[in-house]
């Protein structure tokens, strides 16, 4: 008789990691060359990440509801699936806000922003990277340093950029709502990123 493979969870979770990097490389993209007659294009592309990300996490599902030994808690492997797919989630409403919003053009420190938002990203794919080895090791240990301190830094931008908002009595009262949202989609994708940190921390350690 073939023994079944057992499935890969921590494999999964890299995936996941990956779809929420394309999908911010994809954003940053589209901010770096804004077309607003284009967006729509920009979405399908988005959603196609975030509906593979949603199939990855209803994998992860699937094979927990029938794994007798998981190799992580059950709650740990359902919260941590949730929290790469709600970074998916929180890059792609960004995208949404664009077409929402009716965005015509791109300011120079949204620019910025999202490149803070894929660098978050990055460093959740690092973290997901490592985490196999279920180990405090430097290598997770710097990862989770990094998205901390870059979701500090996103936390700086938008105090900064919603400021200015409302402070340049120039601008019209649909820019500051259009904007105030905006930044603070960008806002909500750095903080999911920095859960996901958190939830590998404190899983790790309580393997340790």
């Amino acid at each position: 008789m073939i023994k079944k493979k057992k499935y890969d969870y921590f494999q999964t979770f890299q995936l996941m990691s990956e779809h929420a990097c394309n999908a911010a490389m994809e954003l940053m993209g589209e901010f770096k060359n804004y077309h607003p007659e284009g967006i729509n294009v920009h979405l399908q592309k988005m959603h196609r990440l975030e509906k593979e990300a949603d199939v990855r996490r209803f994998d992860i599902m699937q094979a927990l509801a029938k794994d007798f030994r998981p190799p992580l808690e059950r709650e740990d492997i359902v919260e941590l699936s949730n929290a790469l797919d709600d970074v998916v989630d929180m890059v792609e409403d960004i995208s949404i806000g664009l077409y929402i919003y009716h965005v015509k053009e791109i300011p120079e420190i949204a620019r910025a922003y999202s490149k803070v938002v894929l660098m978050c990203c990055d460093a959740v794919k690092e973290i997901m990277n490592e985490f196999e080895k279920l180990q405090y090791n430097d290598n997770i240990m710097s990862a989770i340093k990094r998205v901390n301190y870059l979701e500090e830094e996103g936390d700086t931008l938008f105090a900064k950029t919603t400021r200015e908002l409302f402070s340049d009595e120039s601008l019209d009262a649909i820019s500051v709502i259009r904007w105030k949202s905006m930044y603070g989609r960008l806002e909500k994708a750095c903080d999911a990123c920095e859960k996901v940190g958190y939830l590998v921390e404190s899983i790790i350690l309580k393997q340790s």
